[in-house]
């Protein structure tokens, strides 16, 4: 036994020599493990913030497509009268940097485009497909909004309907998001692709709306982004055409993505691109980050499928050569090999000489002193993160504490319960702010025997919007109690001209306000007096026919929805301002009138996750017109809550219901 330790003394270098070369090699080959992880995870970072850059510029014009469609279906539009349309769709290309132009025609071959010339705005009127005679060409300067500099005719003869865009749309339902193929635009030769979808207008013809959106962004942001050194990414057609070039500097100008923008990947010249596409389309799984060597270096490569819609899709891809993303890693390595080697031959060294047991004890004492400072660093750090964690708590309870109050003002600002009873016993309100102050809020006031009752919705939500309902609020107060207007059309013309005062005093250009249902009841008399800003009135009654100043909309079960249109304009700066319409009619015992802001209708919900519209709400408040008035307030926010579902409220909901 003694003759075995003494061995085992003898020999204890060697095999701790042995353990440094095993711990060595273990190091290496775990090094190996995280280079190829560190690869795969930076390729598919790169991926996902080529997506998510893609979704922001394809998703807003989505949006944009749908708001146009679902507000021009439900109103007539004159597609000859091109001062309204210059007026209305200007700002929507102006705006997004996407656009090219705007498209709308009729399925009667009537046809309207504003599009951006960079130094002129062009306007193409087209009337039953140009059969009898050419499409009208108006040109503006960016100063002109009424009238056009320069008039003329195209010269040839030109039908909408023919285009790829229209018979898309025609093909797919109403409210169907459309792509064609990535083209060169006739006009303006610059690439682009075009959105388009259809809805039927109150004349029962199919329209077409259509935007033209250029693709040189696509390759802005491309080329733009920055991965690695040497690394780049690129977007694909299906059928493999460049809309997003790769980062290179022969592609730095506009008129150099303008060139090659279309162009097949292999007319580029580009080898880790051309690589990376053709290994990726003989991969079976097409979902996995792949290796190829090119231009001397290991190159990491990955492309996956990006759809802008059900059945259209882009190729987003990423080639990056190793060594950018994992050059420290392996230099790391490097460092290690010789690292090892110095270790060696100083523990070699170190062993012979020092044997001695206090040595190692002397060693022992040093780590536990690194470890005890390095554990004074630790708590040192963290009684910094605990300090700083309680300011933030603080500062987030003081902002907390100030919204809270503000609630507690905004909800003295509204008419107490008692008060809106008394006046309106048969009434009720649903009221449910988004954020705890909310843009929303309903006001009343008497006049001799006139209640006057409204539902207002102000620019925005939250904080901002609560603001701009304090001041909108004040107004209406003004009007009735201070200058004694109690006709609903006047006072939210005074109403109008006491808020742009208001904002007009801001060395800013200010133009929030509100959308308003304003009515004025006389229970004596029966009359009602209504005016509106967006947001209508609705009369529910029993039974059908035609009555003075109401619009049969709906009918269901015995009973029909009427509705007093508002004018389209809110109460606040807005360039086409004119008086608000004064309607007046005579009401029945047992009507029931609806006010409401926006927010029910708009709110995204249901098992497609949609927007409930407005259609759908008139059908509701149909549904329930025949419960008694004083239930309806919960119905209705059950129904809301039911169809919102685990979606997040996106806006304040307001609305009234009264029994006359």
């Amino acid at each position: 036994m003694k003759q075995f330790l003494k061995i085992l003394y003898k020999n204890a270098i060697y095999f701790l020599l042995l353990g440094i070369i095993g711990i060595f090699v273990f190091i290496l080959m775990d090094l190996n493990k995280t280079v190829d992880h560190l690869s795969k995870d930076m390729v598919e970072k790169s991926l996902l913030r080529t997506d998510l850059e893609l979704e922001n510029f394809f998703a807003p014009l989505k949006e944009d497509m749908l708001i146009t469609a679902q507000e021009h279906s439900v109103q007539p539009y004159d597609y000859q009268n091109y001062v309204h349309l210059n007026a209305e769709f200007r700002p929507l290309v102006e705006h997004k940097r996407q656009l090219s132009s705007v498209l709308m025609a009729t399925s009667e071959g009537d046809e309207f485009l504003i599009l951006d010339l960079d130094t002129a705005w062009m306007f193409r009127m087209t009337h039953k497909g140009s059969k009898d005679s050419l499409s009208d060409q108006l040109f503006w300067s960016d100063e002109e909004e009424i009238e056009p500099h320069f008039r003329n005719k195209k010269d040839i003869l030109y039908d909408p309907r023919e285009r790829p865009w229209y018979q898309s749309a025609m093909a797919h339902d109403e409210m169907h998001i459309n792509w064609t193929k990535p083209y060169t635009f006739s006009t303006t030769k610059e690439p682009g692709i075009t959105i388009s979808t259809r809805w039927e207008d109150e004349d029962s013809n199919q329209v077409v709306a259509a935007f033209d959106v250029l693709l040189n962004d696509i390759s802005k942001f491309t080329t733009e982004m920055e991965i690695s050194e040497k690394g780049f990414v690129f977007v694909l057609t299906d059928d493999e055409r460049v809309i997003g070039l790769p980062a290179h500097s022969e592609f730095d100008s506009p008129e150099a993505m303008r060139d090659n923008v279309l162009k097949t990947y292999l007319e580029l010249g580009n080898e880790p691109l051309e690589k990376t596409v053709s290994i990726w389309n003989d991969l079976e799984d097409k979902d996995s980050c792949f290796t190829f060597a090119s231009g001397g270096e290991d190159w990491w490569g990955s492309i996956e499928e990006y759809k802008i819609s059900d059945e259209d899709k882009l190729l987003v891809g990423v080639a990056v050569p190793e060594r950018d993303f994992v050059g420290s890693v392996i230099h790391s390595e490097n460092i290690i090999i010789i690292g090892f080697v110095l270790v060696l031959f100083f523990t070699i060294y170190i062993l012979r000489a020092y044997r001695e047991k206090h040595k190692s004890n002397d060693l022992l004492r040093s780590q536990k002193a690194e470890i005890q400072e390095k554990n004074g660093l630790l708590k040192n750090a963290n009684e910094e993160i605990l300090l700083a964690k309680h300011e933030i708590e603080e500062q987030n309870h003081e902002i907390l504490d100030s919204i809270n109050y503000a609630k507690r003002i905004q909800t003295a600002i509204l008419p107490p319960d008692s008060y809106w009873n008394e006046k309106l016993p048969k009434s009720f309100v649903l009221y449910l702010p988004k954020d705890i102050v909310a843009g929303d809020f309903y006001w009343m006031d008497v006049v001799d025997n006139e209640v006057l009752f409204a539902a207002a919705d102000c620019t925005g939500h939250g904080v901002p919007g609560a603001m701009v309902s304090v001041v909108c609020h004040n107004a209406l107060n003004r009007v009735v109690r201070e200058f004694g207007m109690h006709q609903p059309a006047e006072i939210l013309d005074k109403v109008t001209d006491l808020v742009i005062r208001t904002f007009e005093r801001s060395d800013h250009e200010v133009k929030d306000g509100m959308d308003i249902s304003l009515v004025g009841l006389t229970m004596d008399t029966m009359q009602l007096e209504y005016a509106g800003a967006n947001n209508p009135l609705w009369i529910i009654r029993r039974g059908n026919g035609d009555f003075e100043g109401l619009e049969l909309k709906l009918e269901l079960e015995g009973y029909s929805l009427y509705e007093l249109k508002a004018d389209k304009q809110p109460v606040g700066k807005f360039e086409f301002r004119e008086k608000f319409t004064y309607h007046k009619i005579k009401v029945q015992k047992g009507d029931k009138i609806y006010l409401s802001s926006d927010g029910f209708p708009d709110q995204f919900g249901g098992e497609r996750g949609k927007k409930l519209k407005s259609k759908a709400f008139k059908n509701l408040l149909l549904k329930i017109s025949a419960e008694p008035i004083h239930s309806q307030r919960e119905i209705l926010k059950k129904e809301f809550e039911d169809w919102m579902g685990e979606f997040e409220q996106l806006d304040d909901v307001c609305v009234i219901g009264v029994e006359v």
